[in-house]
């Protein structure tokens, strides 16, 4: 038996990375798993929708892949709306897909990057929540996981303009959102996961100086997998920090 058996969970961004990783540890736990991301990445990274669905299929697992652009209303509605046709319900929402920008001042940073990388970063969860919230309601049970930053909240850790404000945002509004759904049971917390060996993180040359440091991106699956099992009565509202799991949250505490 596993944790999530007859849960139904949506995991953004999959394609590789924390996404993979997740939509993996989900459907290890029973889950049924919807996994989404772009087609074609621009970032031209490693790492497909297919192969992801091909690994959670290979271990015995039911997975549904859709091409999904989360800063395209239409697409995340269409993506929401398969899911809730094949299964019936959604029970958890992992708000993965997310850019990154680091190292660059406010005049290396034109508009267009702005605009695109707050689509992503934050549009993106608003519009994944909002679609897939009033499954939830009805349901009156649910949780959304979003994924937040030390650099949101500490202008030391080197996030720039640009990515520290985006996550900043994504923090305040996993609160606020918090507390507009907590009459319906409905969880919302924010992951930070910290430092990951991810192929993203590969590719951004600073983050060799603490690579030793950093962990590979399947660490971050029992955490994903205890928030996904939260609802407003038990854990919501939070800061969910890879550092302090088994100390100040997580199973047990």
């Amino acid at each position: 038996m596993g944790q999530m058996d007859g849960m139904v969970a949506i995991v953004t961004g999959a394609s590789r990375g924390l996404g993979r990783a997740i939509a993996k540890a989900y459907a290890e736990e029973g889950a049924s798993v919807v996994i989404s991301a772009r087609g074609q990445s621009p970032t031209g990274l490693a790492g497909t929708l297919e192969e992801t669905a091909n690994d959670i299929q290979t271990a015995g697992g039911d997975v549904l892949a859709v091409d999904c652009d989360v800063t395209d209303a239409a697409q995340v509605n269409e993506m929401v709306r398969q899911a809730v046709e094949r299964y019936g319900r959604i029970d958890a929402l992992f708000n993965n897909a997310g850019a990154m920008v680091l190292g660059e001042t406010i005049m290396d940073i034109d508009v267009p990057r702005w605009e695109q990388l707050m689509r992503v970063n934050v549009n993106g969860p608003y519009l994944c929540s909002r679609a897939a919230l009033p499954t939830m309601m009805e349901q009156r049970r649910g949780s959304i996981i979003n994924i937040g930053s030390r650099m949101a909240t500490d202008p030391n850790q080197g996030g720039g303009v640009l990515y520290s404000a985006s996550k900043a945002a994504v923090h305040m509004f996993s609160y606020c959102l918090a507390d507009e759904v907590r009459d319906y049971n409905i969880a919302v917390n924010i992951l930070s996961p910290g430092g990951l060996r991810s192929e993203g993180s590969a590719a951004i040359p600073w983050t060799q100086r603490d690579w030793h440091e950093r962990v590979d991106p399947s660490a971050i699956g029992p955490l994903a997998v205890y928030l996904a099992l939260q609802d407003a009565s038990t854990f919501t509202g939070q800061l969910a920090s890879r550092f302090d799991f088994g100390t100040t949250w997580g199973p047990g505490v």
